[in-house]
C-alpha cells in the first residue's frame, strides 16, 4: 500500500483576539508512531481538530497527499484519516462488533446492508487488537482497556492508514496503558501512520520514533525521541527534575 502523508504547514489559529496556534508545521507518515507532549492549555487538542479538519486554521493549510482536507469529499476523507477518542461509555449497550462496524460507514450507501467485505474488515480489525474473543460483549461492560482497543479497531476497520489518537491511555491502569501502547506499535510496524498526544514522556520515550513537543501555541521541537526529551526540556516543561537512562533494545527510560 502506498505511504499516505498528512501535513500542516504554516498552521495559525486564533479564538478570538487570543492565539492558540502560531506557525505549526507537522507532518504524519505512514510508519510513525508519532507523541505529541504539551503542557495543558498548549494547544494540542486544537491542533489535533485542525488536523482532522473539523477546525479552520486562522493561517496556513492541512494537506493530506498533498490536497487541502478542504477538498476531500468527507466520506473519502474518512479511509484514509481516523480519529480515536479517549474511551467513553456508549449511550446504549452495543456489542463490540457493532461498534467495531460502525467504522465501516464511510463504506457505504444509506441503508445499505453489510456486505462480505465489510464482514471481512470487521474481523479483521478485531483480530489486530486481539479483541475477537469480546465481539459479542456489550460494550458499556467493558473494562476501559478493553473500551479504547474497540475504539481503535473501528478506525482499522474503518480503513484509514493515519489514526490520530487523543491521549489514549488516559484512565487506564498500568497494564492497559503498557498492553494498548505496545498494540499501536505493532500497528506502526505494520505501516499505520500514529499521532498520539500524551501526558507521559516516559511513554514517548520508551515508543515512539518520533516526538513534537507544542508549548505555547508552536511546535518547539520534532525528531527523534532521545534529542527532544532531555533533562532539560523536562525540567523547563514540567518543572521536575529526572534522570534519563539506557534500558535493553535501545530503549530509554525516566527516573523521577
Amino acid at each position: 500500500m502506498e505511504p499516505q502523508v498528512l501535513c500542516a504547514n504554516g498552521l495559525s489559529f486564533k479564538r478570538g483576539q487570543q492565539t492558540v496556534l502560531e506557525g505549526v508545521d507537522l507532518s504524519l507518515s505512514s510508519g510513525d508512531m508519532l507523541a505529541l507532549l504539551g503542557v495543558n492549555g498548549a494547544g494540542k487538542t486544537t491542533l489535533l481538530r485542525c488536523l482532522l479538519g473539523l477546525l479552520n486554521p486562522s493561517e496556513g493549510q492541512v494537506t493530506l497527499e498533498g490536497k487541502a482536507l478542504s477538498d476531500w469529499p468527507r466520506h473519502q476523507l474518512a479511509r484514509h484519516l481516523a480519529y480515536v477518542p479517549q474511551a467513553h461509555v456508549a449511550p446504549f449497550p452495543f456489542s463490540v462488533r457493532e461498534v467495531v462496524a460502525l467504522g465501516r460507514l464511510p463504506h457505504q450507501r444509506l441503508l445499505q446492508a453489510e456486505t462480505q467485505a465489510d464482514a471481512e474488515a470487521v474481523g479483521l480489525a478485531l483480530e489486530q487488537l486481539s479483541i475477537t474473543a469480546l465481539a459479542q460483549r456489550p460494550y458499556t461492560e467493558l473494562s476501559g482497556g478493553e473500551r479504547q482497543l474497540t475504539l481503535i479497531a473501528r478506525a482499522l476497520a474503518q480503513g484509514a492508514r493515519l489514526l490520530i489518537m487523543d491521549e489514549p491511555v488516559s484512565g487506564l491502569d498500568f497494564g492497559h496503558q503498557i498492553r494498548l501502547l505496545r498494540h499501536l506499535e505493532r500497528l506502526a510496524a505494520q505501516g499505520y501512520g500514529i499521532l498520539q498526544t500524551t501526558h507521559y514522556p516516559d511513554h514517548a520515550l520508551a515508543y515512539a520514533n518520533r516526538v513534537a513537543v507544542l508549548h505555547q501555541g508552536r511546535i518547539e521541537a520534532d525528531d527523534v525521541p532521545t534529542q527532544v526529551i532531555t533533562v532539560e526540556r523536562i525540567r523547563r516543561l514540567y518543572q521536575i527534575d529526572v534522570e534519563i537512562v539506557p534500558v535493553s533494545s535501545g530503549r530509554h527510560a525516566l527516573i523521577y
